[in-house]
């Protein structure tokens, strides 16, 4: 949204879209999808907004000895998203934000199976920020990249960002 020369002035709503005239918004594609909306009006890349840390994964469990339930759930488990998924949890973990921290981490399995970790801390104006973008070299392990995001991004001030944001 800081593309715009002046940020639009934002606030947050929460009603049924088609029933109203915004000037503008921004939604969900899963959301606008449920509405019955399949034509959005332009869908913002990962370069525009990240999302937030594990949008979109479910997480399923159950009780530790529950063993049929747990194999059942083990067949439902895509490991990629596992994969994925950790690194960004990883990486949330060590920044130790709260629920109004705006951090944002997304991670991607490339061609070539290594994992990919894009991830940002800002602050609510959107004019103080850390970000980061890291590449898996120990193949497969996303813990590992997961604190090599959040150590870059400690480094670049995320905890003082992190700090200066009421909860």
């Amino acid at each position: 949204m800081n593309h715009r020369p002046q940020p639009a002035p934002c606030c947050p709503t929460r009603y049924h879209a088609p029933t109203r005239k915004p000037d503008g918004m921004i939604l969900a594609v899963a959301g606008l999808a449920r509405l019955g909306i399949e034509r959005p009006g332009y869908v913002l890349s990962m370069d525009e907004m990240l999302t937030a840390v594990g949008a979109g994964v479910l997480g399923l469990e159950c009780r530790q000895d529950d063993h049929s339930v747990g194999a059942l759930l083990e067949k439902l488990n895509d490991e990629t998203t596992m994969l994925e998924v950790t690194a960004e949890r990883v990486m949330l973990h060590g920044l130790r934000g709260h629920c109004n921290s705006p951090i944002a981490g997304y991670c991607t399995t490339e061609g070539d199976g290594q994992l990919s970790l894009r991830a940002m801390v800002f602050d609510r104006e959107g004019s103080k920020f850390a970000n980061v973008m890291v590449w898996d070299e120990h193949q497969g392990d996303p813990a590992v990249l997961g604190a090599r995001a959040c150590a870059e991004l400690l480094r670049q001030g995320a905890r003082k960002i992190i700090q200066g944001i009421p909860h």
